[in-house]
């Protein structure tokens, strides 16, 4: 990747400044700087954006968007429940940049990814897009997850820290749980987490029912507006990168 000719566009394309971090994340993405993680248990190995602070779970009381989120938690359940008894298509989830399938028993119904919704998805789940869309969320993936009795997620990094992950909870029957760094946690139906998911993490089903969860990524909230809009520019760049390298 060309660094001086991608930043000679960005700064054409955004000339009121601001993208100093920007041209830093691309020189540590091809090697002419190096990453200062700020975290032990933080492996953002696929693209590492500097100056954002490092935490693996990250308060939701403060963001805005959460509570209209959790009002919607009926209809975006109401909504995953017929697709099950409609008998849509679940499938293992394929890593965004490998190809590789997840785990066995981890399966997904997809919503959208690099940005682009689904048409079925669109039609199947309106108030689920409507909802997403109301949060400053990211072009990587938005899914409808679920995680059936005795499977283990084992530890595992996403490998990118300028986006967050969240997850409304939809069914939560007992004996499921989060561990992202040293620290564990339960979902609770309509209650919106947010982890960071280039912590190592893994996550549990050890009841006898099905766990399932809306997730879908958030922009890092650290990042400034134009940042974010530079980045959204550059996303199919460095996944094509990503993918070649």
């Amino acid at each position: 990747m060309d660094v001086d000719g991608v930043m000679a566009q960005l700064k054409a394309n955004f000339p009121g400044g601001g993208l100093d971090r920007v041209e830093e994340c691309l020189r540590i993405l091809v090697g002419q700087r190096p990453a200062d993680y700020l975290h032990d248990e933080q492996e953002p190995t696929r693209l590492f954006f500097p100056g954002i602070s490092a935490l693996p779970w990250h308060d939701t009381t403060q963001l805005p968007w959460v509570a209209d989120m959790e009002a919607a938690y009926e209809q975006i359940r109401d909504e995953f429940l017929a697709l099950r008894t409609e008998q849509a298509r679940f499938a293992p989830y394929e890593d965004l940049y490998t190809k590789e399938l997840g785990w066995q028993g981890w399966d997904t119904y997809q919503l959208y990814r690099n940005g682009a919704w689904r048409a079925e998805a669109l039609s199947r789940c309106p108030g689920t897009h409507a909802a997403v869309e109301r949060t400053p969320h990211g072009p990587r993936d938005g899914m409808f997850t679920i995680l059936n009795p005795g499977v283990h997620i084992t530890p595992h990094t996403g490998g990118v820290n300028l986006l967050l992950t969240a997850h409304l909870p939809l069914v939560v029957p007992p004996g499921c749980s989060i561990k992202v760094a040293d620290d564990e946690r339960t979902w609770a139906p309509g209650k919106v987490i947010l982890f960071d998911d280039s912590f190592i993490h893994e996550a549990w089903n050890r009841g006898t029912e099905q766990r399932a969860v809306l997730l879908w990524d958030i922009w890092h909230p650290e990042l400034t507006p134009v940042e974010v809009q530079a980045l959204e520019f550059l996303m199919p760049r460095f996944q094509q990168y990503l993918v070649t390298v």
